[in-house]
């Protein structure tokens, strides 16, 4: 659905920080209203939540197109006095028009977000539809040869595409501050919430008042974090094994976290595959130290979730919903195709909202099974669905499979 069709400005409507206190004040008024029954979630899987569904996705920007659109009558301004008139007498000018097509990935309206660190020139547009920018160039050819319009097209369309690519990198580093001020006061407010409900409930329970509540009361309190770090291979180390002892710690976390989420009685279920795949990238972040990264690119793409230590990539992992064999095959050949030859270890995060789903998981497991870069399962990883795939490289890769119940 087009939004508009004028010439006009990107980043121009509203600030970040004035984006960023709404989001806050919407965030902690929701924590205000959760129940004792929601508040039974730990508390670092409910700021995770909370700062997932806040936090904005960053624009990802792709190649543009252009297009020829025709040409057009512009009005001269008063003075040049150049022939040609429109219906009103003023003097006119044709121009040959192309369009260029700036495809993004993200929520539209961030567009118009004015970053902390900005510029007062901003970049025009002409049209600001779901996922495409379109901004005019208009020219004349005159006396021109053919090279030196081309070199002028150019021109203009390479500084309109910068401009913009440089407005979203600063609103990208706004984000990413903005999502450690959201957890700060996500949990400070889910701390404050448990305070309150735990105070009336012991109130009533003196007073002898049934709460209604469905379970025990009070503050369910979240298994400790488990200390991880990454270790430094040793003189006399196997590499290999080395890798392995990663992986296995990372698995083991994302099966916690995939069960508190699929444990969980807030409204998580209802959350979009990049919500989702954010909860996991915090998870493995609050274990790793920062090192984890979304939306990185990585040889043919960009990879949902990258773990990288010392130079090295040691964990990648795509995330989808369950759609289908077709889909989810699709999905199998779009994260070895984002390898690297030195990459060996991966996983991909499913997700399904269907009622079977066991059946989903029977599924799963039969099309990874019959997928042509299957090479067989690893059965030295006894605890995890783990099979051994060739990339597109033709280097052999451990691929996790792990499967998550969000049915709402």
């Amino acid at each position: 659905m087009r939004r508009r069709q004028s010439v006009d400005h990107l980043f121009s409507d509203q600030s970040i920080h004035e984006y960023r206190r709404e989001q806050e004040t919407e965030l902690k008024d929701e924590i205000k209203e959760l129940s004792n029954d929601e508040l039974q979630d730990s508390t670092d899987l409910l700021t995770l939540i909370f700062t997932s569904r806040y936090t904005p996705s960053p624009i990802q920007l792709n190649d543009y197109d252009l297009e020829q659109a025709g040409e057009v009558e512009k009005e001269i301004p008063r003075g040049q006095g150049l022939p040609g008139l429109n219906q009103r007498g003023r003097s006119t000018k044709t121009y040959q028009r192309i369009r260029v097509k700036l495809p993004f990935h993200g929520d539209r309206d961030f567009l118009q977000i004015n970053p902390s660190s900005s510029k007062l020139n901003k970049p025009r547009y002409n049209e600001l539809n779901r996922n495409e920018i379109v901004y005019y160039v208009d020219y004349t050819i005159g006396n021109k040869d053919a090279e030196q319009v081309q070199a002028e097209i150019q021109s203009e369309v390479d500084e309109w595409v910068d401009k913009v690519a440089w407005f979203v990198e600063q609103l990208e580093d706004d984000i990413t501050e903005m999502e450690e001020q959201l957890r700060r006061t996500a949990r400070r407010s889910i701390e404050e919430r448990r305070e309150i409900v735990d105070t009336n409930h012991a109130v009533m329970a003196e007073l002898g008042v049934d709460t209604g509540d469905t379970v025990e009361s009070g503050y369910v309190v979240p298994e400790k974090k488990r200390e991880i770090e990454l270790p430094s291979p040793a003189a006399d180390s196997d590499d290999e094994v080395l890798q392995d002892r990663t992986f296995i710690e990372v698995l083991n976390l994302l099966d916690d976290l995939g069960r508190d989420l699929e444990r969980s009685t807030t409204p998580v279920r209802g959350l979009d595959e990049e919500s989702l795949r954010d909860i996991f990238l915090m998870g493995i972040n609050s274990h790793y130290s920062g090192f984890a990264t979304g939306e990185t690119f990585n040889r043919g793409g960009k990879t949902d979730i990258l773990l990288r230590y010392d130079n090295e990539n040691l964990f990648i992992a795509e995330c989808k919903f369950w759609d289908g064999p077709s889909v989810y095959a699709d999905a199998v050949d779009q994260l070895l195709n984002n390898l690297t030859v030195r990459d060996s270890h991966a996983a991909l995060l499913i997700f399904s909202r269907r009622q079977d789903f066991r059946t989903v998981e029977d599924r799963i497991r039969e099309a990874t099974m019959d997928h042509e870069q299957y090479v067989s399962e690893v059965s030295e990883i006894a605890d995890h669905d783990v099979y051994r795939l060739e990339s597109e490289s033709g280097h052999p890769v451990r691929v996790a499979v792990k499967a998550f119940d969000v049915r709402e």
